[in-house]
């Protein structure tokens, strides 16, 4: 009996701080607006960077045209391979 009731008791706490949490989010999310296509993309650009590395790679589709680049500027090769197959696929 006594833990049945140290059950209510918790479960009742949890409910009351789900209401008071509520209550307090309502405000704030009554005062925020959604942002409009405009600010959404003014806040990417001011996360993204200008000048990254990877951009200025001259990425190349063929391997073999990647192998000969490699081979004339003695850098190493990264090689991305993806192959869109679905999970049950039985042919892997």
């Amino acid at each position: 009996m006594k833990n049945r009731l140290n059950q209510i008791v918790v479960i009742c706490l949890l409910a009351a701080l789900s209401v008071a949490s509520n209550l307090l989010c309502a405000d704030e999310k009554a005062a925020t607006k959604p942002l409009s296509s405009d600010a959404v993309d003014a806040a990417v650009k001011a996360l993204k960077k200008e000048d990254v590395a990877w951009r200025r790679i001259d990425w190349k589709t063929c391997l073999l045209d990647g192998l000969e680049t490699s081979r004339e500027q003695h850098k190493p090769i990264v090689l991305w391979a993806f192959i869109d197959r679905p999970i049950d696929d039985e042919r892997c």
